[in-house]
């Protein structure tokens, strides 16, 4: 058996957004006039200010939340909660009062109890926790608790993988080895992955493509094709001449914004100065 995420061979979009507008009440949108499409088997980031929208859209995509105006369409259609999407968050939410094995099982009620085991015990296996099956996430690492989060989604075999910030709450060394855990993962079996952060590195390390997003309410301000080789785990994207180039593009961007939106903290502060 195979394990990851259902890749499929179709030329049809795996994920599209028709001027998708989404608003929480009488305020202003969350996100307005959102037009893309995500092809299958690829990795997008969402890149942007805090607020602007990115784990709206996450929402959109698992069909949590409906859009106000505008359409969004897995597969070629509306997006049902929990049955072709699973999500990773950045605070894990795994049960403390289960052992490792039984935080995955949990996400499995669909499946026989025997094979609720068998699927937790290989893919277990497959981020590399065998050892710690029977282990309370308490008695985990940082690291590792990621590790059990992602395994719990890769369980059910979703069509799309959403990644709202799973690695922020990590310390440096532990992000870095959870990126490169996600590539080896996601290079064993193509994976469709729609992936949240604040880091421009991060986003420049795990991507083939970047959407930059604008302050609330949030747009796609640009779209960036990154031209690293595809295989990242042996060609580090850092050696390649444009990356430096870009990652001073988005930074910049990232911090004209913020200092410009009436909205942040940040706002009229800093001029004249980079962020670096």
């Amino acid at each position: 058996m195979t394990f990851g995420l259902a890749h499929s061979m179709v030329s049809e979009p795996a994920l599209r957004f028709e001027a998708v507008s989404k608003s929480y009440g009488a305020g202003e949108p969350a996100v307005t006039g959102i037009d893309l499409s995500v092809a299958p088997g690829e990795f997008v980031v969402f890149l942007g200010p805090s607020g602007c929208g990115k784990t709206t859209l996450l929402s959109l995509s698992a069909g949590l939340i409906k859009p106000t105006e505008g359409r969004v369409l897995l597969a070629g259609a509306p997006p049902v909660p929990g049955q072709k999407t699973a999500m990773v968050f950045q605070s894990f939410r795994l049960l403390p009062w289960k052992t490792a094995r039984d935080n995955i099982t949990f996400a499995l009620p669909h499946l026989p109890p025997a094979r609720r085991r068998e699927r937790a015990d290989e893919i277990l296996g497959f981020v590399g926790l065998s050892r710690v099956a029977d282990i309370y996430p308490g008695a985990l690492s940082g690291g590792m608790k990621q590790r059990l989060a992602l395994a719990r989604a890769l369980a059910r075999e979703p069509d799309i993988l959403l990644m709202d910030e799973p690695f922020a709450s990590l310390d440096a060394q532990a992000r870095e080895l959870m990126q490169t855990e996600l590539l080896q993962l996601t290079t064993k079996r193509a994976a469709t992955v729609l992936f949240v952060t604040h880091s421009v590195d991060e986003a420049l390390l795990l991507g083939d493509r970047i959407f930059l997003m604008s302050p609330r309410p949030g747009r796609i301000v640009e779209t960036i094709e990154l031209p690293f080789p595809p295989d990242r785990l042996s060609e580090d994207p850092r050696s390649h001449p444009e990356f430096t180039r870009l990652r001073a593009h988005l930074w910049d961007s990232l911090r004209d914004m913020v200092l410009n939106d009436p909205g942040s903290d940040f706002y009229g502060r800093g001029a004249g100065e980079r962020v670096s």
